[in-house]
């Protein structure tokens, strides 16, 4: 996919649009991965929609080097405003179903349908049990190598080769996709900071009055660090108006495993198909 740079608060971002139709607009994870996250795999609903993709601020091809929720909140709004679209879908993964969901809080009125996979909560308190299961999926001697690439991954190249090795298996159900994963080049400043930042200020528990009503589908991986029984306790019954679907044979990572399934509940969801479809898949 061809992109341009797009200047929105003085930063150089990274945007590519393709097809035309319903804008969905994807908010990538990490913090700090990039937009290639979602190639090739989503590029076939070009066909039916127009996708929207971008790199979020020092990710990728972007600019910029302030990293926060608040941050990238602005920074989704000027997209929008810069591609003049009244209202978007936003489909985000991971730490991109944080920031769909506070933009929306923020921004209700330019929402359309919200779609989150590998969905983190409401709160710190989902990221905090995210990287606590994590942890004890690794096991003590995979922690300590953790903690000894993340540091050595500072200066070193080849560690954080070996860093993606060692905890990439941990997000997949099956460790045969890892073959298909591209490598991205993560920026860790942009992680550490937006980390923190969630740790510290993600709570929508305030505004759910603003987002509960909103068309929701959660895609949640089978076997992903928080399985969907651990959204439907702690999610659903905060939001009204929201589904949950079970991606099968999946982990953290639906895209890059069951893309399939993900494009699928994609067109059923936004072309406004029966719950009844939803819930046969």
């Amino acid at each position: 996919m061809e992109g341009k740079h797009i200047t929105i608060n003085g930063k150089s971002i990274y945007v590519c649009v393709k097809g035309k139709g319903e804008p969905i607009i994807f908010l990538h994870g990490g913090p700090g991965g990039s937009h290639e996250y979602f190639l090739p795999q989503m590029e076939p609903l070009a066909e039916g929609f127009q996708i929207i993709l971008y790199d979020q601020t020092g990710c990728g091809k972007s600019g910029g080097d302030t990293y926060s929720i608040e941050e990238e909140i602005s920074t989704l709004e000027g997209i929008r405003k810069s591609l003049k679209l009244e209202k978007v879908t936003l489909f985000g993964e991971s730490w991109g179903s944080i920031l769909a969901l506070s933009y929306a809080a923020r921004y209700p009125s330019h929402i359309h349908k919200i779609i989150l996979t590998a969905a983190i909560g409401l709160s710190s308190k989902g990221y905090g049990t995210f990287k606590k299961i994590f942890l004890q999926k690794l096991g003590p001697y995979k922690k300590m190598l953790l903690g000894y690439y993340s540091l050595s991954s500072i200066f070193r190249v080849d560690a954080s080769r070996k860093l993606n090795n060692l905890i990439d298996p941990s997000y997949v159900y099956s460790v045969d996709t890892l073959k298909k994963k591209k490598e991205i080049r993560y920026n860790k400043e942009a992680l550490e900071n937006i980390g923190r930042d969630i740790e510290q200020n993600y709570n929508l528990f305030p505004s759910l009055s603003k987002i509960d009503a909103l068309p929701i589908l959660i895609a949640q991986g089978s076997h992903d660090i928080l399985p969907p029984a651990y959204i439907r306790e702690n999610v659903l019954p905060y939001l009204r108006n929201a589904e949950l679907v079970e991606v099968k044979e999946s982990g953290h990572w639906t895209i890059l495993e069951q893309p399939g399934q993900i494009l699928r509940l994609i067109r059923l969801f936004i072309g406004g198909h029966g719950d009844s479809e939803l819930d046969s898949f």
